[in-house]
């Protein structure tokens, strides 16, 4: 490598190391807007037709509020490790998680509000999957309030590992979910995504173990 390659090799990593973490939640809000934009458009496109829309307590729209809300709270964990990780790897992964489930949660909210439905309702939550979630309880994956301020309290690499921790068991927790919304939605663009969500938190609940285990550390009990 010449002088003038080093010194550029240099400068590069420098302003890597020293970019303020400012400009990465600005862009990474920025990022965010943008995605469910797009994510309530494309729930449009795909909706549009529908001539008789799903009733509030089908399928379908049990698995599109549920499921953004099971998003919304991996989103907010996402976050904080792309902003206060140490690790690149962990810190793109949580980048990927944020990004993607950002996008479907405005899908999933976009279909909702094509069906004349709201995010919110008094129907428990799960039930449209024959056992509602009780209340008081949380649904299966989800961190608690506690987890969730740990989760906070941590920057570097333990909180790279806490995050992997949490992640693995809130994606674990979210698979029945998108199968069965694969498997019994009446809409086929509703099958259709809760078929790429199965898929995509299998795929990356492999890799978020192996991440774990090259860190010295294994998945929650």
């Amino acid at each position: 490598m010449t002088t003038v390659e080093h010194d550029q090799d240099s400068a590069v990593r420098t302003y890597e190391h020293e970019r303020p973490r400012w400009l990465l939640v600005v862009l990474g809000l920025v990022c965010a807007v943008a995605l469910l934009g797009a994510g309530a458009a494309l729930a449009v496109v795909t909706g549009v037709g529908t001539d008789r829309p799903p009733a509030v307590d089908s399928v379908d729209a049990g698995f599109a509020r549920d499921m953004a809300t099971h998003h919304r709270q991996a989103v907010q964990m996402a976050q904080l490790d792309r902003d206060n990780g140490a690790d690149p790897a962990v810190r793109l992964m949580a980048f990927d998680i944020e990004t993607g489930q950002t996008s479907q949660v405005g899908q999933m909210l976009g279909w909702l509000e094509s069906w004349d439905q709201t995010p919110q309702t008094d129907i428990a939550q799960m039930s449209w999957m024959g056992h509602a979630v009780e209340p008081g309880q949380l649904m299966p994956g989800m961190a608690t309030t506690a987890e969730l301020a740990k989760l906070k309290s941590l920057s570097g690499k333990p909180l790279d590992i806490y995050f992997l921790q949490l992640m693995i068991r809130h994606h674990k927790g979210g698979l029945e979910m998108a199968q069965y919304g694969a498997a019994h939605a009446s809409e086929p663009y509703v099958r259709d995504l809760a078929g790429k969500i199965a898929t995509a938190q299998q795929n990356e609940v492999v890799t978020m173990e192996q991440m774990l285990r090259e860190r010295g550390a294994q998945p929650l009990s």
